[in-house]
């Protein structure tokens, strides 16, 4: 995409899953990424120790259930999810968001993207990829990043272990963690994501780079 963009180094930011893909970008092709922005998950699968699947704390396995029930790859996930979209990604919102939560328009906005069965059956197939996943994290942790991390973590969720996960994978990290915000950062705290985005990309503006 970047090459069709025409862009040749560029800065990248990726939430939850998009931590993970932003990673593994950043880690295959370092001559192209400028600086890394991460939010809210607490490192890219594989580089730390992944949770015990019993016996995890209620809140935790509360946010965490849906990581094996995504997996699981004969479409029972999207049989059991097809038209009750707003009851499996309104439960998610919900037990994410700390108390805040999301606007009714943002939440349906989801919940009629989601309704179409091929976005439907892509989103799963991110965590039914997995096993592939883990297996090349496990070779990209052996090479840091070397440019400029920022971890954004909300208070009412991972907060702090969004940079902690981040740092076994990485040279140069900072970290934010916005008091405002639960797991869904960017819509329940914008203008402080945005300001914490701005600083740490500032610098990299201003030496002639593109901002994408």
């Amino acid at each position: 995409l970047m090459d069709a963009l025409g862009h040749e180094r560029f800065a990248v930011v990726g939430h939850d899953t998009g931590l993970i893909i932003s990673y593994a970008l950043a880690a295959d092709h370092p001559d192209r990424v400028d600086r890394l922005a991460v939010v809210e998950v607490p490192g890219p699968l594989g580089v730390g120790p992944s949770p015990p699947l019993f016996g995890l704390p209620e809140p935790i396995n509360n946010k965490l259930w849906h990581l094996a029930f995504n997996r699981v790859n004969d479409e029972m996930t999207e049989q059991l999810v097809r038209g009750r979209e707003d009851i499996f990604f309104g439960y998610e919102f919900a037990i994410q968001g700390g108390q805040k939560g999301l606007p009714d328009e943002v939440q349906r906005y989801y919940f009629d993207l989601y309704s179409d069965p091929d976005v439907l059956r892509g989103s799963f197939g991110f965590y039914r990829a997995l096993d592939t996943t883990l297996a090349q994290n496990a070779e990209r942790k052996n090479r840091p990043l070397t440019m400029p991390v920022l971890a954004i973590g909300g208070a009412e969720s991972w907060g702090e272990e969004v940079g902690n996960g981040i740092k076994p994978a990485a040279d140069d990290v900072q970290s934010v963690v916005i008091s405002s915000a639960g797991h869904w950062v960017a819509e329940q705290a914008p203008e402080e994501m945005l300001a914490a985005l701005t600083e740490f990309l500032a610098p990299y503006r201003e030496g002639g780079g593109d901002l994408r």
